[in-house]
């Protein structure tokens, strides 16, 4: 097999910015460039992407391969993580790829390249997208990958069983499985317990099939938050696919200006003994093993696995924050343990924040209240309460 050696030597940031992809930092800069590119593709884009306009947003940005790049600068930094971490996985030394959902082959041609002794497949439903990758593909001369338009449901009629070692998807079940609500939840544990699964297992299944008995299926999905990534891992193992925590990480991008973490998961056929939730506080704090003293701060999953471990606790007082015309809510509390006083800023949709502070330092808790309420009490109506069974729910 033959892949493009000068584009293996590339860095990845030079491979986006050759194809015509920019970094972009805002809205305004984003549709500025993919303007210049394609000022007439933009503006029926733009409603698409806006919500103001029903549409397929992949047939209009995969109209033309030019354009199909440009649009890619709204998930560069995505895609250039991502890219990142799977070059760091140097165990990877894959025979077959398939990536399922491969848009414009912008990831499976990289693929392509860092793996050049491999067989790439690339499949989409979109057949404007499957048009745009292999017009990538010949551009930049790679013949050790091919792609196919056709429905993953119907992926098992073309290949056979167990004929992929590596399969990779980054932002794609919830396109196959159709809308999925983010997790709307106060506690992680309840809400697993009601809600245990991301959607039906039987999609997954398809991947089991595919898999080798000794393959890894490489997913980063759209997981917003703990529950959904919990959802993830108990739908995956419904289809017999066992998260791999110890080879499974995260990765920090951003997106139009806005930061962002994703987990990168890691699945195989076998088992592993980790329950999910044990699973996840260990990604959450792999390499960064939880320490609780004065002036610790953590977030996300992290804060949320912090708050728990550190055990009983008494209420002192907190406000609840409802968001003007939307359904996040967030809380602010203070609690206080044997050795520290809590600060935890929480919300109905996964997000986190834990501060450990000294014991007595009940002014500088107050002082972090006060000011958060000056900076967000803008965005809705304020509720403070003494006791939980005053808390709104």
């Amino acid at each position: 097999m033959f892949a493009n050696a000068k584009l293996k030597s590339q860095s990845f940031s030079t491979y986006f910015k050759s194809l015509g992809i920019k970094e972009c930092q805002t809205k305004e800069d984003f549709w500025k460039h993919v303007t210049e590119v394609d000022p007439f593709l933009a503006k029926e884009l733009q409603p698409i992407m806006d919500r103001k306009l029903k549409g397929n947003i992949y047939e209009v940005k995969n109209r033309t391969l030019p354009f199909s790049l440009a649009v890619e600068s709204w998930t560069m930094n995505f895609h250039q993580a991502l890219l990142n971490w799977v070059s760091q996985q140097t165990y990877l030394k894959p025979k077959r790829i398939l990536e399922i959902g491969c848009d414009n082959g912008l990831l499976s041609c990289r693929y392509a390249t860092m793996f050049p002794d491999a067989e790439i497949v690339g499949i989409d439903l979109c057949g404007y997208g499957i048009r745009c990758a292999r017009e990538l593909a010949i551009k930049q001369g790679l013949n050790n990958v091919s792609f196919y338009q056709m429905d993953f449901m119907e992926v098992s009629e073309h290949f056979s069983l167990n004929s992929f070692d590596l399969i990779i998807s980054a932002r794609t079940f919830h396109e196959i499985m159709g809308p999925i609500m983010i997790s709307n939840y106060w506690s992680l544990l309840a809400y697993l317990k009601e809600n245990p699964t991301y959607g039906d297992s039987r999609y997954l299944e398809i991947v089991h099939r595919l898999l080798t008995e000794d393959g890894l299926y490489l997913s980063c999905e759209q997981l917003k938050n703990s529950a959904d990534l919990g959802r993830w891992a108990n739908v995956l193992q419904d289809a017999g696919l066992h998260i791999q925590w110890d080879d499974s990480g995260t990765i920090e991008y951003h997106e139009i200006g806005v930061d962002r973490l994703s987990p990168v998961i890691v699945a195989t056929k076998r088992e592993t003994n980790l329950e999910t939730l044990e699973g996840m506080e260990h990604l959450y704090t792999k390499g960064y093993p939880l320490v609780f003293e004065e002036g610790r701060s953590y977030k996300g999953g992290t804060a949320e696995f912090a708050y728990q471990r550190l055990g009983e606790k008494t209420f002192v007082k907190g406000i609840q924050l409802k968001v003007t015309n939307h359904w996040h809510v967030f809380r602010l509390e203070l609690w206080e343990t044997d050795g520290f006083l809590l600060v935890y800023n929480y919300g109905n949709m996964g997000y986190h924040e834990l501060d450990i502070l000294p014991a007595c330092a009940y002014e500088e808790a107050h002082q972090l209240m006060e000011e958060a309420v000056g900076k967000f009490g803008h965005l809705g109506p304020l509720v403070w309460y003494y006791n939980l069974d005053e808390r709104p729910e």
